[in-house]
């Protein structure tokens, strides 16, 4: 009965067994003279909803656009799952991002939009179908399925994004400022939206973004970063 009675809380950064499923590990990244991260070492757990905060040009995006393969460290090292990913392109990684615009083909149904990187991938057609049909029902817009994005609203229209992020089950999904397209209303009730379908994939969740709020909303812990350095790294009741 004691186990009923002592919720496990989730702390995994806190077991000193627990291994990260990324590391940074003394990363430094330059833009000619501008040195964008500055010798940078960071330990994200599985599972984690992770959020990225600073200003712009702290080196937020940078460190994002670094896991997703767009960018390489130019000192030090990135282990996703204890692999060093350093080199692999962003096709070849278990990680997928999600972007500000959502960047939805406009002539395609939700449904189609949501099956595009399985067909990519050649996925059987029937393995397609059900699994885009399990994506529906985690962002509840099985009804919308036949409408095109124009057709829909800016809400669903980021769900639509984000089950299409999520439909290759990847190790890791990024999202970019995900929620600066949306009026503030709208914001708090996805912010909450997207913490049920984190919890509910068990997806390692990275964000970025400069909202304070929303990082302490949505985050398992907040890296606090300016100048390309992190700042401070704690659960959102700690960083104040």
């Amino acid at each position: 009965m004691a186990d009923a009675d002592t919720k496990q809380v989730f702390a995994p950064w806190t077991d000193p067994e627990a291994k990260p499923i990324i590391q940074f590990k003394n990363v430094t990244k330059r833009f000619g003279d501008f040195t964008a991260i500055d010798d940078l070492t960071l330990d994200i757990h599985e599972r984690e909803f992770f959020s990225l905060l600073g200003p712009s040009g702290c080196g937020k995006t940078t460190m994002m656009r670094m896991l997703a393969g767009f960018e390489t460290p130019t000192e030090g090292h990135i282990y996703l799952s204890g692999q060093n990913i350093d080199t692999v392109p962003p096709n070849k990684r278990a990680v997928n991002m999600m972007f500000q615009s959502y960047a939805l083909f406009p002539h395609l149904s939700v449904w189609d939009n949501i099956a595009f990187g399985l067909k990519r991938e050649g996925m059987a057609k029937d393995k397609i179908a059900s699994r885009v049909e399990e994506m529906l029902r985690l962002v509840q817009l099985g009804k919308f399925a036949n409408r095109k994005p124009h057709q829909i609203s800016g809400g669903q229209r980021q769900r639509v994004a984000l089950a299409r992020s999520l439909a290759k089950a990847p190790k890791l999904l990024l999202l970019d400022e995900p929620l600066g397209a949306l009026d503030k209303k709208l914001r708090q009730e996805t912010q909450f939206e997207l913490m049920d379908i984190q919890e509910s994939t068990g997806t390692t969740f990275v964000i970025v973004t400069h909202d304070q709020e929303e990082a302490m909303t949505v985050s398992s812990r907040v890296a606090v970063m300016d100048h390309g350095k992190i700042i401070q790294v704690d659960t959102p009741d700690k960083i104040y």
